[in-house]
């Protein structure tokens, strides 16, 4: 079995003061315990095709040990004096550009091995990914660094193990096989189960989600739902086919291969015509042919939609209004009508003429009673 070609890059000021000065006098075993297989696919050992240690000047003396286990080693010493007050260097971004540009230019190269436990550097993991190169980085477990590397590297080496493997001795071969057994991986020594809360979205979303009668398969809608999940974490950066693979390996339908009863990819021809079906079901997974069976995939968040614009009401007819002067627009309808009565000229009101009847004398009806009677 050929030995995988990697490259190792050490930040150096991370890993020492995650672990201590044994690093460096236990580097030969730990070097070797990784040479052995140790994180690699298959327990497949390796070969550092290319070995770089990045340090503060201040970690300097210890340059002889490293260049005689075969290391690069580069003082990356901070310019402003405010970083070099409190010890701080430059080596994150010039570890990040040696990555970046030994991935693209050196086409041997099959894994990168990070030991750092700086989260900073998960966007570094994915460019690296991007190239199809498979990437092992380094946490702490009683931290989120571990756990966090864990989602995006292809494999996570926590610092119980690097700690152990200082003392790493190669067993010895058995005559009747052809090497010695990988190497031992120290098991975590967490007090309580540390549980990522994104993946415990996508558990929520896989109880909870069922797909329409006439729409897509359920599984095609989680696998959708997990990417939508991966991608918000980094949006607009390209996510790596391995990581899309590893985060869908939870589905039971998924597998990219066959096995009994399953056709890979859901079904479809390759991983392209797996990924160029899920982004019609999810419009902002993005997918760039590259080449032959190639695609980058490309989380997109989608554009805010813009504001409604409010209705114009229809235009009211002010003419009556626009006659009547400021004062009266702020009168009542009331006010207004009782001044109008004023303008208005009524006609005088009429005087009774008629001449009233004299009162009769109370004499003269008797006197007018008498005759009457008389005549009778």
């Amino acid at each position: 079995m050929s030995r995988v070609k990697s490259v190792l890059l050490v930040d150096f000021d991370n890993i020492y003061g995650a672990t201590s000065e044994e690093v460096v006098s236990g580097l030969s075993n730990w070097l070797l315990w990784l040479e052995d297989g140790a994180f690699s696919p298959k327990n497949r050992r390796r070969r550092f095709i290319d070995k770089r240690v990045y340090w503060n000047l201040q970690f300097d003396k210890y340059r002889p040990e490293f260049e005689r286990a075969g290391f690069s080693a580069y003082n990356c010493r901070a310019l402003a004096k405010r970083k070099i007050s409190a010890g701080k260097s430059s080596a994150d971004i010039v570890l990040t550009m040696d990555a970046i540009e030994i991935a693209l230019v050196n086409e041997d190269v099959e894994e990168f091995v990070i030991l750092t436990t700086d989260s900073d550097f998960v966007p570094v993991v994915n460019r690296v990914q991007a190239g199809e190169l498979r990437v092992v980085a380094c946490g702490k477990e009683t931290d989120p660094t571990y756990e966090l590397f864990s989602q995006y590297a292809d494999a996570a080496i926590h610092i119980g193990a690097l700690k152990a493997a200082f003392s790493y001795e190669r067993a010895k071969r058995k005559w009747y096989r052809l090497r010695s057994p990988p190497p031992e991986i120290a098991p975590l020594t967490l007090v309580r189960e540390r549980r990522s809360p994104l993946m415990g979205r996508v558990r929520a979303a896989l109880e909870t989600s069922e797909a329409p009668k006439d729409g897509p398969p359920p599984e095609l809608l989680r696998a959708a739902a997990i990417i939508k999940e991966l991608g918000e974490r980094m949006p607009d950066q390209p996510l790596s086919k391995s990581r899309i693979v590893r985060a869908l390996s939870i589905i039971q339908e998924f597998t990219p291969t066959y096995q009994a009863g399953l056709r890979p990819w859901f079904g479809h021809k390759n991983f392209a015509a797996m990924m160029r079906r899920l982004s019609q079901i999810q419009p902002a997974i993005e997918v760039t042919t590259l080449g032959k069976n190639k695609v980058e995939t490309v989380w997109r968040e989608p554009a805010e939609a813009p504001p409604p614009t409010p209705k114009t009401p229809p235009p009211v007819d002010d003419e009556p209004e626009a006659r009547l002067l400021p004062r009266e627009r702020e009168r009542t309808p009331l006010a207004l009508l009782a001044e109008a009565a004023k303008d208005v000229d009524l006609p005088d009101p009429v005087e009774d003429t008629a001449e009233e009847a004299p009162e009769e004398d109370p004499e003269d009806e008797d006197a007018e009673a008498e005759g009457m009677t008389s005549r009778v």
